[in-house]
């Protein structure tokens, strides 16, 4: 599975990166939402079956990410990782169609049971985004 992970901590993306390919998944990283959109639109971009994406961020927090991916990439997962779980993020979150959250600091089998567990609610297993953008 193709994974982007988007997190303006260079030390947890590389963390991250690091566990995910050890699980076997293809990892492409972003410090940044706008470096992930980037990475989205471009057609040379690998088809990204899920994102994984830090909600405290500089210019754009992940759910304003989530807000753009599911304009512009349809029903792509998003997962959101945060340390801050207050129930006004997650009702903005599910309202947007957020797939998942998960809270730091978790463990690498944390992670793996919640990414099995987003992929295997998706209805579609069919890549969502193409070679990199949008076929719907």
């Amino acid at each position: 599975m193709n994974i982007l992970v988007v997190d303006n901590n260079a030390v947890w993306l590389e963390t991250l990166k690091r566990g995910l390919k050890i699980s076997g998944h293809e990892v492409m990283e972003a410090m940044s939402a706008n470096e992930a959109l980037m990475n989205l639109s471009n057609p040379n971009t690998p088809c990204i079956d899920l994102v994984l994406t830090d909600y405290v961020m500089a210019e754009m927090n992940g759910i304003e990410l989530l807000k753009e991916i599911r304009k512009n990439f349809g029903s792509l997962p998003v997962v959101i990782m945060t340390a801050y779980v207050e129930k006004v993020l997650l009702i903005d979150a599910f309202r947007n169609h957020c797939n998942g959250f998960i809270e730091k600091s978790f463990t690498l089998d944390q992670l793996m049971r919640k990414i099995k567990k987003v992929m295997k609610q998706r209805q579609n297993g069919s890549c969502q985004n193409g070679i990199g953008h949008v076929t719907n």
